[in-house]
């Protein structure tokens, strides 16, 4: 139930209930909730949508029980309403024993890609985040009631009326799951970061699902929690670390303690360098008090006597963090942003707990580069520092060897929440980076298994009607065009802009925070967003624009130099670093876009490769229709 007592489905019971009530007492409790939950009647051929499913079903069902009169015990629940997903929900979900099947009717005789990946993405969200269907199979079938024969599409039942009973036949496995207890059941999806981030400052709970439970979230922010309090009564000063792989929660764990601190002991403050990042959350959270630009931060605090109010900083992307050099480069200071950072600290009165979150290969910008090594120097009681004591994960440990330095595991978040069940993602996008390319193809087959569809196409109109296919009447689903920063010269012939002057004209807010229809949504494929735009944030379905700034050339990669007024250490790392943002940027899965450019011709092999599997939206000659 809703917390309005609205069902949050059409119609539930047991086989045997469906069976022996009308089809018009069926169809009336349909439109009933059908007018609560989108505040309309049904279209017409939605109804006839409806009638031709519950046609299918009930035939089935009589057939079935002929012959076994305890399918009548099954469970059955028609539009189940996946809480939190703007009115999702699959059409029907079927209780086989003890086997959750997610049934998916389709009345167009054309079998596409994304009807198939459709039904996978409700059968894996339900084994997810519904906390009935935890402990149990979810097989997801697809039902094309006018297709001449049945069929297996990427290990999916592909079914026709004819031969849906004998596939639910098959899918039955011991015991019976209660129909009431699945339907009471609670289903939590994890948010997006920005409705994560919205749940924080507005004091609700974050969805307590599975793969969140099985993280050290909550250790380390009740970790660091400690650290600031035990900072605050004996007076000490500490510089603590949360480490993590790309979408483990390292931002949701920042905010979370600066929630906390400020409500619990005294002010705190998120800092971040990442100017797109702070735009989407301010916005979002409507506040630009709890997150602050850390480059503007340091201007105010850094450069001068002022001291700030808060006790408790947490700065994102630690690693990334600007080097003297670069400092000196871009506002004559001679100092690295750490040194600051540390400087203003050491003048707060009493103590201080500084918190840096650090992502792993994630330096894509000009000095950037030094990554975790020069908050040693920060900190470094040779340089006439106060004492200060570090607290990070086992593997930063050795980063720090003049400060009393404490390892935490909890503090290394190496669980990717944004990924949901393809864990090996960031292992994958590591060997593509790095060539190894059988490696990664052995990868790619576990990635796939998990519903995480990784897909290529030369052919930009394909990727667009693709996702708005698979996302079609799900309004809080977000995708869209990134692209390396250093295509602006090749993509734009290919239908891609992102020249540098339409990336900076991009209201990234509005592109993260508008719905579908809005002009300047992410879902309208218009405007495009780059590594910098996009670093720290995710999207569902992200159309990764490759280009010709790091091609494929028989056996490695090829990285095209460019010219800076300030010079890069190490120019291949930065574009590995953006290819690597942009291709973990996904929540659902990616679609790569290559353009029918000869010259990027090796790449698409390198990435089939990899295990990219082709995009092809019609799959009709799989099966004859």
């Amino acid at each position: 139930m809703t917390d309005n007592s609205r069902p949050v489905w059409g119609w539930g019971g047991t086989v045997g209930e469906y069976l022996s009530n009308s089809a018009d007492v069926w169809k009336s409790a349909m439109t009933l909730h059908h007018q609560g939950l989108l505040g309309a009647l049904p279209s017409e051929s939605q109804v006839k949508a409806w009638l031709q499913s519950d046609q299918v079903l009930r035939a089935t069902f009589r057939d079935l029980a002929i012959s076994d009169p305890t399918i009548q015990e099954w469970g059955i629940v028609f539009e189940y309403e996946l809480p939190l997903e703007g009115g999702r929900r699959p059409d029907v979900v079927v209780l086989v024993g003890g086997t959750i099947v997610v049934l998916e009717f389709k009345q167009n005789p054309i079998l596409d890609r994304a009807s198939i990946d459709q039904v996978n993405a409700y059968a894996r969200d339900l084994a997810e985040y519904h906390s009935e269907s935890h402990d149990h199979s979810v097989r997801p079938v697809l039902v094309l009631p006018t297709a001449a024969r049945p069929a297996i599409v990427d290990d999916t039942p592909m079914v026709n009326a004819d031969s849906l009973a004998k596939t639910l036949q098959d899918l039955h496995s011991d015991g019976q799951i209660p129909i009431t207890n699945w339907m009471d059941g609670k289903y939590q999806p994890l948010p997006f970061l920005i409705a994560a981030a919205r749940k924080i400052f507005e004091n609700e709970p974050l969805p307590h699902i599975k793969r969140a439970l099985a993280t050290d979230i909550p250790q380390a922010v009740e970790l660091l929690g400690t650290l600031a309090e035990e900072a605050s009564a004996k007076g000490e000063r500490v510089l603590a670390f949360v480490a993590g792989v790309p979408g483990a929660g390292k931002t949701l764990a920042g905010l979370s303690l600066v929630y906390e601190r400020t409500a619990k002991m005294s002010a705190a403050t998120f800092l971040s360098g990442n100017g797109p990042l702070v735009e989407v959350l301010r916005d979002a959270l409507k506040s630009k008090t709890f997150v602050r630009d850390l480059h503007a931060f340091i201007k105010t605090y850094g450069t001068s006597s002022k001291v700030p109010n808060e006790h408790v900083i947490v700065f994102d992307e630690a690693q990334r963090a600007w080097d003297a050099d670069y400092m000196n480069f871009k506002h004559g200071i001679e100092k690295s942003e750490p040194d600051l950072l540390v400087d203003f600290a050491e003048r707060l009165p009493g103590w201080a707990c500084l918190v840096g979150l650090v992502g792993d290969g994630q330096e894509i910008n000009k000095g950037e580069e030094s990554g975790i090594s020069q908050w040693h120097d920060a900190v470094n009681a040779d340089q006439g520092r106060m004492p200060w004591k570090v607290h990070c994960p086992p593997r930063l440990a050795s980063a720090f060897p003049t400060t009393e330095t404490h390892s935490h595991a909890v503090l290394d978040l190496t669980t990717s929440l944004r990924s949901k069940r393809a864990d090996y993602l960031h292992s994958w996008v590591a060997a593509v980076l790095e060539g190894r390319l059988s490696a990664a193809a052995r990868l790619a087959t576990g990635i796939h298994a998990s519903t995480f569809p990784m897909y290529i196409t030369r052919n930009l109109n394909d990727a667009k009607a693709y996702v708005r296919n698979m996302y079609a009447g799900q309004p809080e689903k977000r995708y869209g065009l990134l692209a390396s920063a250093r295509s602006q010269n090749h993509l734009p012939k290919f239908g891609v802009d992102s020249s540098f002057p339409a990336t900076k004209r991009v209201k990234l807010a509005r592109w993260y925070n508008e719905p579908f229809g809005h002009t300047q949504s992410c879902c309208a494929l218009e405007d495009v967003v780059t590594e910098f735009g996009c670093q720290g944030l995710e999207l569902d379905m992200p159309i990764v624009c490759w280009s010709t700034d790091m091609m494929w050339s028989s056996t490695a990669w090829q990285i095209r130099q460019v010219r800076s007024k300030y010079p890069l250490k190490d120019n291949d790392s930065i574009r590995r670093n953006a290819y690597r943002v942009l291709l973990t940027r996904g929540r659902d899965g990616f679609i790569i876009f290559v353009p029918p450019d000869p010259a990027l011709d090796e790449t698409e092999t390198c990435l089939l490769a990899a295990g990219v599997r082709p995009l092809e939206l019609d799959l009709t000659s799989e099966i004859a229709v």
